[in-house]
């Protein structure tokens, strides 16, 4: 009987082994991109890293930007602010986001160094985007544009930093691969496990209606889980909603930091997938249109463009795959081209 168990916790080890270096070599688990806390702008990614994760690379500068580190060199600089949507995370290479692409072209076709310095993070709202500005400043830009999307009229920092509280911001590397794959994804594993035993799946199939249904979740999900499932279905139904009171001053304060250094700015409203659904922008998002009309300033409406939901991720309300991050950076190019060629 000791011989089996020996045998068996022998086979055991060796799985967890090879699963181990997996997920290492792979996939790039105890290698995720860090996070740092901030007392003015709350996180964003920690400085000078290089990090493969999920086969994609990530780099950051001495600034935390989603850049190449800046050089007496440049002798052209756009500023592309604003959160995840251009910041990519780790499931967009460093070559596959708009700002690198879109740097790439202008040097390209100008013949110098032109950077489009990415300033952005996670759920990062135009406030944080406007701090960060204000403690590092405008770089001699000669424009900003701010992709921002309905949930950020309202998304409105709290000081309170997620950074090595929320495992998806991590201020330090996990030791071991699978405690970090059991840590971050426990729930998505428990969920689907529970999707394919008969008892959770005997009336009909796990669709996105039947996972809709609230009734059905509660009684199938622990409550951790259940928790986080039904806040998500919701925000999705509506379109995001963030807590924050009130219209989010971040965008009064980049128009002001903007307008007082005599650099062009404008916005560039990108939807939700649920918005896409619907054909308009929620109420949120006419908030933001709302001012843009009442400032003056120009606003880039993404439904004009074309906008669709092969431009997301799978199971994602508002970030681009790496065709979306095309059709940003295609989308942009005019637009900077627009104000690199007029007068200074």
């Amino acid at each position: 009987m000791l011989k089996y168990f020996l045998r068996f916790l022998i086979a055991i080890l060796l799985i967890a082994g090879v699963t181990e270096i997996v997920l290492r070599k792979v996939y790039g688990f105890c290698n995720s991109p860090l996070y740092i806390n901030d007392p003015d702008f709350e996180y964003i990614y920690a400085p000078n890293q290089e990090v493969n994760r999920f086969g994609n690379r990530i780099l950051t500068n001495s600034l935390s930007m989603r850049s190449e580190e800046l050089s007496p060199s440049d002798s052209i600089v756009i500023l592309l602010v604003g959160d995840s949507v251009i910041n990519g995370g780790s499931l967009t290479d460093h070559d596959n986001i708009g700002s690198t692409m879109l740097e790439r072209r202008f040097t390209k076709e100008l013949g110098k160094k032109v950077r489009i310095l990415n300033i952005s993070a996670g759920s990062w709202g135009p406030d944080n985007v406007a701090a960060y500005l204000k403690k590092h400043g405008l770089f001699k830009a000669k424009v900003i544009g701010l992709v921002t999307s309905s949930h950020d009229a309202h998304d409105i920092m709290s000081h309170q930093s997620p950074v090595g509280i929320d495992p998806g911001m991590p201020d330090k590397q996990y030791s071991v691969a699978l405690v970090e794959v059991w840590d971050r994804y426990r729930y998505w594993i428990w969920y689907n496990f529970l999707a394919l035993l008969p008892s959770f799946n005997s009336d009909k199939n796990m669709t996105e209606e039947t996972i809709g249904k609230k009734e059905e979740v509660k009684m199938t999900l622990p409550d951790s889980v259940q928790k986080d499932t039904i806040k998500k279905i919701e925000l999705n139904d509506a379109g995001i909603r963030k807590p924050g009171i009130g219209f989010n001053p971040g965008y009064q304060q980049i128009y002001d930091l903007a307008k007082n250094a005599g650099i062009p700015m404008f916005i560039y409203l990108h939807p939700e997938t649920s918005e896409i659904e619907l054909g308009h922008f929620n109420d949120q998002g006419d908030e933001i249109i709302e001012f843009a009309k009442e400032k003056d300033i120009r606003l880039v409406n993404e439904f004009d463009l074309g906008i669709k939901k092969e431009y997301y991720r799978n199971l994602d309300v508002v970030h681009y795959n790496n065709e979306g991050q095309v059709f940003l950076a295609n989308n942009l190019y005019p637009i900077f081209s627009e104000y690199l060629k007029a007068k200074p």
